[in-house]
């Protein structure tokens, strides 16, 4: 801590003789277009000092000594506009937005006096008055504020968002199929094989300039989305050097401090750095077929025949029974306070007389999270007065979460007119998941009294690695035509290496514990190994030409077309061992050891065991224990293709002064197809090609007021997941997952009306309303009678859903002068939706319970209602920054049931938190943030006869945090 003190104290002499910065946009005042080659012009006194102009996005950037200055800004055709008694400031920069209006008669120049403010909420509010879609954004500014760790906590802020698991985005309640997130402007693949989005807590807050949530479908954008596209903006070329340097501490209520955090026995070294060291690696002995593949229960006999012959087998025997981990019940251990570390660096420095910019992020996260009492219950209709108790379990489950990050951005200005941006973004998180059940298991023991329990073990690590490279070139010789470009290419993979599952069931017989598994009723224990592994490439092209400009170059008139390929590469591999106990003596079975799972599992136990002899001291066969055999199904290997291309022609077109038009159509190809290994398994492919329309209208009602309308056509894919015909187990739930080769695309009629208010810079009021037809929407549907309940997916007919948004940001100084520093952000969403159960459904319920009356049912994850809202205070003289902000949802469709077993709701969850800081000096900063401050129970339930049934329910604690920091700026 010494060192890093001396480095910041070494940093900040070295800025001391530092200029200051002078940097901002220029637009025109009624398109809110920018203005490009726009001059700057700086004065001081009578004389002039500097000048430049005005990049491709408008944006200008001066290195200026301290003092006061005028700027002057001019532009052909426009009224110039100058700002006098500018102070520019040893180190600090000075952001400065200027509005040009056309030259008339009476306007040939306009002086004011500057007043600038730096509001990175106002520039997205900018962002969002003058887009081409209906847009939402938040700021870095206001993920600061609220103590936001990563985007999907910045998310829960955004107008129609909820956030799933704490990772998973669904927007305008509709399911998270229905969004598509983007990194800088490119598709960000999913981690999670049963999720259409992106895992967005990978992406730390310290990385993101702003997210942008776009509502309505443009050409120019990807078709499959019809919620909302997230696109997350990382922090490209700085003003300025900055520097900063954070460290965090949090204290969870029930995680922090505890004897009882479950964990796994043996762990690897890199644990703690979310890496598997190959602790848990796939054995290489079973990784040979030739070993492998005969595995079976049988292979104990062959290994008990003493002939010579058979000594190979035996060998094989008794090491592939000792190849994997003896260990499948988690060890307790105390925990840790949670921790967190950022680190950032950026400047704009001159390279060959030009600018380049950098910056490099790093971070580093490690959380646990703990909760005992935790209930997971399935419930059935069994046309009784009460639903049938499938099973009904108590929960413990520990989960120590320890993330990686990193982001290098490095951006070259060849000319004011021609940039080239360059990106790699690292990050890489782990769970490690110790989770144990007990309770009843009727709709599997036939046993009522038996007392049925669950251990398991898992480890999940998911990375993500994106390179990003692309470019914009504007032409001034061609009327300022420009061309967007990007490529990148990026690898994901989620790896669950040796998840250990093991169920046993305990019964009283005369007052003493009995321990069974009856292999009838409970599998033996079990190890999985699961790989996935994606690569993502994509490249895209767009040209925009303005036309029809009248002279006016910050006209938006426009013609834009251009172009998208992608190419993504599944594969996915599922080895299964499971334990046997063929041939094993009853002095070495599970119940003979009486609950002694540590003697049970000795490798003592574990394949050759004893050896028989007879009279003459020759071999009379050898005793074999517990060996595992080869439970690999070739349908659980699959392979996936996707390739999109896509081509695209719009217009933006001002009909009139006020009346802005955005038109267009793309082309979309899709070419999907998933196969598995196993020949008789159907292939899951799609091959359609769809002409997706859009049309927009903008009406300026005034300098602080539009009216947008919008209507669309968009689509929905399932994913690889859901096409692949494979079976995977649920250790949670005890259920199956299963595929369907058979599923469509969906298609999506979209139409949307916006009336926004901006009263004052960074202040925004706006009304919203929505509907949306949807052919073909894929559902996710849970059948209770199958011999194991699984999960599957399914197309439906149709659905609709519509709704209301509302959205409010201002300063509370219209109440009253002594609220001046006192800010409100908070938004509402009202939805709803149905579609009709399938006839086919309502018949096989009715067969079930004749009451059965149910005709319709939401969409799954639709919330009839979201709320957020966050109160801040800042005082920037004082050096003081506060918020308190909540978010809630109403109850959202989790599962769909069949055969008339009510569906399983997942209820509100009201999330409040607080956070405050103080900057110390000129460079330090100390916060303190209070999360989950309720602590409300979360659960998921089912109704029945006006009972309420719950499928699931946990806490998670309330999160108590200081953090340090060490700012540059």
């Amino acid at each position: 801590m010494k060192i890093l003190s001396l480095l910041f104290v070494f940093i900040s002499f070295q800025l001391a003789g530092q200029n200051g910065i002078l940097s901002g946009n220029i637009t025109d005042k009624t398109t809110g277009e920018t203005v490009i080659g726009a001059t700057v012009v700086i004065h001081k006194g009578d004389q002039q000092v500097t000048g430049t102009t005005t990049d491709f996005d408008g944006k200008y950037h001066l290195n200026l000594a301290p003092g006061i200055y005028d700027v002057v800004v001019s532009y052909l055709s426009y009224g110039k506009q100058t700002i006098t008694g500018l102070e520019i400031v040893r180190g600090k920069t000075n952001l400065l937005d200027i509005t040009l209006e056309e030259e008339t008669a009476e306007l040939t120049e306009v002086v004011v006096t500057a007043n600038v403010v730096k509001n990175t909420e106002a520039a997205v509010i900018a962002l969002q008055r003058k887009a081409f879609a209906i847009q939402d954004g938040v700021s870095s500014q206001q993920i600061s504020r609220t103590g936001s760790s990563n985007a999907a906590d910045a998310m829960r802020q955004s107008t129609g968002a909820v956030i799933e698991s704490g990772k998973f985005i669904v927007m305008r309640g509709l399911g998270d199929r229905y969004s598509l997130s983007q990194l800088n402007g490119i598709t960000l693949p999913s981690t999670d094989p049963y999720r259409n989005s992106t895992s967005l807590d990978l992406i730390p807050a310290q990385m993101i300039d702003n997210i942008v949530t776009i509502k309505t479908f443009t050409p120019d954008l990807p078709g499959n989305f019809s919620g909302g596209l997230i696109n997350i903006n990382t922090k490209t070329i700085p003003d300025n050097f900055n520097l900063a340097f954070s460290i965090s501490s949090e204290y969870n209520t029930q995680s922090s401090f505890i004897d009882n955090f479950n964990t796994h026995p043996t762990r690897g070294k890199t644990d703690w750095l979310g890496f598997e060291d190959g602790t848990r690696d796939h054995p290489e002995l079973l990784l040979d077929p030739n070993v492998r593949d005969p595995l079976s229960s049988s292979t104990s006999l062959q290994a008990r025949d003493p002939n010579p012959s058979k000594d190979g087998v035996r060998s094989i025997f008794d090491r592939t029974s000792k190849a994997l981990s003896n260990e499948f019940v988690p060890e307790a251990q105390k925990t840790k306070q949670n921790l967190g570390f950022n680190f950032s660096v950026g400047d704009r420095i001159k390279f060959l007389g030009k600018d380049l910019g950098y910056t490099l992020a790093l971070n580093y996260s490690s959380n646990y999270s703990h909760y005992d009492g935790g209930a997971v219950s399935t419930y059935v209709n069994n046309n009784t007065e009460n639903l049938f108790p499938y099973q009904s379990l108590t929960e413990s489950k520990s989960v120590y979460n320890p993330a990686l990050g990193g982001l290098f951005n490095l951006a070259y200005k060849f000319s004011e007119n021609h940039v080239i941006n360059g990106n790699v973004i690292f990050n890489n998180d782990a769970e490690i998941i110790s989770r144990s059940q007990s309770g009843e298991y009727l709709g599997q023991v036939s046993n009522s009294l038996a007392e049925f329990n669950t251990s398991s073990l898992e480890f999940i690590q998911r990375q993500v690695t994106t390179y990003q490279l692309g470019g914009k070139h504007v032409f001034a010789n061609l009327g300022n035509s420009s061309i967007d470009w990007m490529a990148g290419t990026s690898n994901a993979f989620q790896k669950e290496p040796d998840l250990r599952y093991f169920a046993y069931t305990v019964v009283e017989e005369e007052g003493e514990r009995e321990y069974y598994i009856n292999n009838s009723e409970i599998a033996y224990p079990y190890h999985f190994f699961r790989n996935l592994n994606d690569q993502l490439s994509q490249a895209k092209v767009d040209i925009s030409i303005p036309f029809l400009t009248g002279g006016n170059p910050g006209s938006s008139n426009k013609i834009k077309f251009g172009g998208y390929f992608s190419s993504l590469k599944r594969d996915f591999s599922e080895y299964r061992y499971q334990l046997n106990n063929s041939g094993t003596s009853s002095d070495r079975s599970f119940t003979s050891y009486d609950g002694d799972f540590e003697g049970f599992f000795n490798y003592d136990n574990f394949g050759i065991v004893d050896t028989t002899f007879n009279p003459n001291g020759s071999v009379q066969r050898y005793v074999t224990g517990l060996h595992y055999v080869n439970q690999i199904n070739a349908r659980n290997f699959y392979s996936g293709d996707q390739e999109i291309a896509a081509a695209y022609l719009m217009a933006v077109y001002n009909v009139h002064p006020k009346v802005k038009l955005i038109g267009g159509a793309r082309v979309e190809t899709t070419n999907l197809s998933v196969k598995s290994q196993e020949p008789t398994v159907p292939e899951g492919k799609i091959d359609q090609t769809d002409i997706l329309y859009s049309l927009n209208a903008i009406y300026s009602i005034s300098e602080k007021s539009n009216l947008r309308a919008a209507v669309s056509q968009t689509l929905a894919r399932p994913n690889m997941r859901e096409l692949a015909p494979f079976i995977q187990f649920d250790t949670k739930n005890g259920f199956f997952h299963v595929g369907n080769p058979e599923l469509k695309r969906s298609l999506i009629k979209n139409y949307d009306l916006r009336y926004e208010y901006y009263p004052m810079p960074g202040e925004l009021i706006a009304v919203s309303g929505f509907y949306k037809k949807f052919n073909d929407p894929i559902i996710r549907q849970f059948n209770p009678r199958a011999t194991i309940p699984e999960l599957s997916f399914v197309n439906v007919d149709e659905a609709t859903v519509y709704g209301v948004e509302l959205e409010f940001r201002k300063s509370l100084n219209f109440i009253s002068n002594r609220l001046n520093n006192f800010y409100l952000s908070t938004n509402l969403a009202l939805v709803h939706s149905v579609y009709d159960i399938p006839s086919s459904e309502v018949e096989n319920s009715k067969n079930i319970d004749p009451s059965y009356d149910a005709t319709t049912r939401p969409f799954q994850g639709q919330a009839p209602y979201v709320v957020n809202a966050i109160i801040s205070y800042i005082n920037p003289e004082k050096g003081w920054e506060s918020s308190i902000s909540f978010n809630v949802s109403g109850k959202k469709l989790y599962n769909i049931s069949l055969f008339a077993t009510p569906d399983v709701y997942e209820q509100a969850f009201p999330l409040l938190n607080f956070k405050i800081s103080k900057r110390i000096a000129d460079n330090y900063q100390l916060g303190f943030t209070a999360r989950n401050i309720l602590n409300t129970i979360s659960k998921k339930t089912q109704n029945f006869k006006n009972n309420e049934y719950i499928a699931e329910s946990n806490k998670l604690g309330t999160g108590l945090s200081l953090s340090l920091s060490y700012l540059i700026k």
